[in-house]
């Protein structure tokens, strides 16, 4: 089992084993119910229904997971209360049981929604087979649910997080958001910045209304005013009619300044005023706009160096940092890698309409061990990678990771689990090889070559490694 599916282990065992699947057992015979439930009750748990009128108010209490019925009931028939039973509840799964072997009667009970039709006398084993097989879709649907449910838990907005630090990061945003004050936001590159301010976007009065992001850092100085506060015609060369610029765009919602550090000095003076009045003039213009507008700003550096440097005003750093909030960089809450992992995995495979199945133990101890100065940004940039070179229906392995870069992280971690020099020494030329088959899809003679070695030579190491080509 992967490291992905083994983080959710614990917990899906408890949501999977609070209450054993319950069948109901409806038959006008006691000595049919009475075996039914011996053979069932060291698995399920089981209640009884004479006929179909006792079976339809079990129904009704929603306790129900599975049903064997009898096709010829007294009164209402099996395929009559079929109907009935899955109108109350379309998700219970219903076993039809039949002295007749009818395949009319049989297509029938299917096209109403039985789950299957098996009939009378039966082999124990084929019975239990069915419910098996239903139970188990029962298993993966409440599994499904409860990640679903998990996800959300850990999860605000577009950031995924268990980390103890992000968890008071969203209780933050949860305050933040319904507030106007402005909201200074710092952290690396790459930490999620603009997903913060999209997350607080989306609380309180302002979330139906426009969220415009500027990086400040990507705008050429002499044409930022413009972008930002808009211009007349005329207000230039070039300027042939009115614009209209982002703070006057975004009235009424939120204005997301990233890289604001770069922000021209007399740019800043101008940000000074929109935060204090709430009006500022187009290029060209005398006449004050008014706008009703939130500002969030972020930064990569260190605003109160720049401000003690004297290329950032000091006044506008305090009216920015009303609500200061830090990001931790990845490497500060490793144990949100598994997660986000498999979050990005299920995103860029929709996006390329790929499925992966997962991802190794060897990769994931490879992500604890690098220091990741691009934070999430890199990591999900590296999963995309990843999910677009790998083979369809595929697990991502150490193998497959960039070369060179994840080669120490995993060394560092792998060490503490290898018994010896020797086994070292075997893993890392398991490794080698799978890695070269990969690049030559698996073509023997071309990875041989590759290596350097006889095709009889990399056959036996297959063998003695126990490398075998996925799939097969």
């Amino acid at each position: 089992m992967g490291v992905l599916s083994r983080n959710y282990n614990t917990k899906l065992v408890a949501a999977m084993t609070m209450r054993r699947p319950v069948i109901l057992i409806v038959d006008d015979e006691e000595p049919m119910r009475g075996m039914l439930q011996f053979l069932l009750n060291d698995q399920y748990d089981t209640m009884m229904a004479r006929d179909a009128y006792e079976a339809l108010e079990a129904v009704k209490t929603g306790s129900i997971d599975i049903i064997l019925m009898d096709v010829n009931l007294p009164g209402v028939n099996g395929l009559q209360a079929l109907e009935m039973i899955k109108n109350i509840d379309r998700e219970v799964g219903v076993v039809m049981l039949s002295a007749s072997d009818s395949a009319q009667q049989a297509v029938s009970a299917l096209k109403k929604g039985a789950y299957d039709y098996i009939t009378k006398p039966f082999e124990n084993d084929d019975l239990l087979s069915t419910i098996r097989r239903f139970a188990d879709t029962l298993t993966l649907k409440s599994e499904v649910n409860y990640l679903k449910e998990e996800l959300k838990s850990q999860s605000y907005g577009e950031i995924i997080s268990i980390s103890p630090k992000m968890k008071k990061l969203f209780e933050l945003i949860q305050m933040v958001g319904r507030t106007p004050s402005s909201v200074l936001i710092t952290g690396e590159s790459g930490t999620g910045k603009e997903l913060v301010a999209r997350a607080i976007q989306s609380i309180g009065d302002r979330k139906n209304k426009p969220f415009v992001a500027f990086n400040c850092g990507a705008v050429p100085s002499e044409l930022m005013e413009s972008e930002l506060f808009g211009h007349e015609k005329g207000a230039f060369t070039g300027a042939h009619a009115r614009k209209v610029g982002k703070f006057e765009y975004a009235d009424g919602g939120t204005v997301f300044l990233d890289e604001v550090s770069t922000l021209p000095m007399h740019l800043q003076i101008k940000l000074l005023r929109v935060l204090q009045e709430k009006s500022f003039e187009r290029v060209g213009s005398n006449m004050p706009v008014k706008v009703d507008i939130r500002v969030i700003a972020a930064t990569n550096v260190d605003l109160e160096n720049a401000v003690r440097r004297g290329s950032f005003r000091e006044d506008l750093y305090y009216r920015l940092k009303v609500v200061p909030i830090e990001l931790p960089p990845l490497r500060e809450r490793k144990e949100d890698i598994p997660l986000l992992v498999r979050h990005f995995l299920e995103k860029h495979g929709k996006k390329c309409g790929k499925k992966i199945t997962g991802i190794t133990d060897e990769a994931i101890k490879a992500f604890f061990g690098y220091s990741w100065p691009g934070n999430v940004r890199e990591l999900e940039n590296l999963i995309e990678r990843l999910v677009v070179i790998s083979r369809e229906g595929f697990s991502i392995g150490f193998e497959d990771l960039p070369q060179g870069i994840f080669d120490g992280a995993f060394d560092e971690h792998a060490a503490k689990d290898v018994k010896d020099y020797k086994e070292a020494c075997k893993l890392f030329e398991r490794r080698y090889i799978i890695g070269v088959l990969n690049r030559t899809n698996w073509n023997r003679l071309e990875a041989a070559r590759v290596m350097k070695i006889h095709r009889n030579t990399l056959f036996i190491k297959m063998k003695e490694l126990k490398i075998r080509e996925p799939g097969i």
